[in-house]
Parts: C-alpha cells; structure tokens; sequence
C-alpha cells in the first residue's frame, strides 16, 4: 500500500468513526479465566435500538474444544470475582464470523436483550464460555465500563 492510500484509509476511518459518539461504543477487555491461561479476548458492545451488539474478537480457546467455532456469552450482575447466581441477561448464542481457518484469532457476534445505556450505569460484566458441549467452562471475563 502507498503512501497516499495509506493516508486516505486513515482519514476515512477517522471521518467514519467521528459520526459516532464515542460514548455509543464501549470497549471490553476480557481477562481470561485459570482454564484459558496465555489466551486474550476483547468485546466492543455498541447499541443496536434498545438491543446490544456484542462483537468478540478471540486470541484463543482450549485445544480440547469440540467446536471452537462456537461460545457463549452472558452478562452477570456483580464483578468477575462474585458473580451473581444466574446471568441478568442472557445473549443469542456467539457464532463464529470468521470463515474456517487456521487464524490465531476470530470473531464472535452475539447480541444482548438490554440496552448499552443500561449496562454502564450498573455494575455488570461479560462472561464468555464454552458451549455446554465442552462443559460451560468460562474462559473470558471483563467489566463493562462505560469509559
């Protein structure tokens, strides 16, 4: 890519990104869990209506999984040390966007029943699992701040 590409990616992206609030976008760095040690995830929740759009981007999961392509996610009441009995909110499943590679790293999308507003004024977090079919095991959990 040449200079002059170059510059004009950057100044698209930055006229693109300046037509959304940064208060619209909150980003989510996820700790991973004992069972997925050395791995690294990031969400970026932004408002869909008064819906939240999750999208993860994945440094890594166990080997053993039967179908890495495939996680869960929940957002729980409380902090990543004391987690609530149950989920406050409960995602559409986080399917794979990536096409079937090799890749060190996908994407995962999920979307959650509660609007972004209200996630950042409470204390809440995001939990990423397996799928049930490799045993619910959490991997990846993070504070939603709103900044």
């Amino acid at each position: 890519m040449n200079r002059t590409s170059w510059l004009a990616l950057v100044v698209a992206a930055g006229a693109i990104s300046s037509c959304a609030s940064r208060t619209e976008i909150v980003d989510v760095p996820l700790n991973a869990t004992p069972q997925n040690a050395e791995h690294i995830a990031r969400a970026t929740l932004s408002p869909v209506g008064n819906q939240t759009s999750i999208w993860l981007t994945v440094g890594g999961v166990p080997h053993d999984m039967a179908v890495s392509s495939r996680l869960d996610t929940a957002i729980y009441a409380g902090s990543c040390q004391q987690l609530s009995a149950q989920p406050a909110y409960r995602t559409r499943q986080a399917n794979s966007v990536d096409y079937p590679s090799l890749a060190p790293r996908t994407k995962h999308w999920a979307q959650a029943p509660v609007a972004l507003s209200e996630l950042t004024k409470g204390d809440y977090v995001l939990l990423v699992r397996t799928s049930p079919a490799d045993g619910s095991r959490p991997l990846f959990c993070g504070n939603i701040n709103a900044g």
